[in-house]
């Protein structure tokens, strides 16, 4: 099984200098006329969400993880659900380079 991070877990990205929080997984993303999700989303940190900017990337483009965020029982079941349930959405699985000009 794939292991997500929880919500509130702190990374930083590949060629990135800005530490980010993860405040969604699965998050849909519009490109154009197409909609498409990545495996997360995050703000700034420790700034939080302003003006509803938001950072959409997946795990392979985290470099580091400095913070892992609250793992308890119900992140245990939520992250099984997510594995059963992610090869179930309909949408096409957006990487950086598709994104990205």
């Amino acid at each position: 099984m794939k292991k997500y991070l929880p919500i509130g877990s702190v990374v930083q990205l590949k060629n990135g200098n800005r530490k980010i929080m993860i405040i969604n997984r699965f998050p849909l993303f519009r490109k154009e006329s197409e909609i498409g999700y990545f495996d997360y989303s995050a703000c700034l940190y420790p700034n939080g969400s302003v003006d509803n900017q938001a950072f959409f990337f997946n795990q392979e483009d985290i470099d580091r993880v400095w913070f892992e965020g609250y793992f308890d029982e119900s992140e245990e079941q939520y992250q099984k659900i997510m594995e059963g349930e992610r090869d179930k959405i309909d949408y096409p699985h957006f990487s950086l380079p598709d994104v990205i000009e």
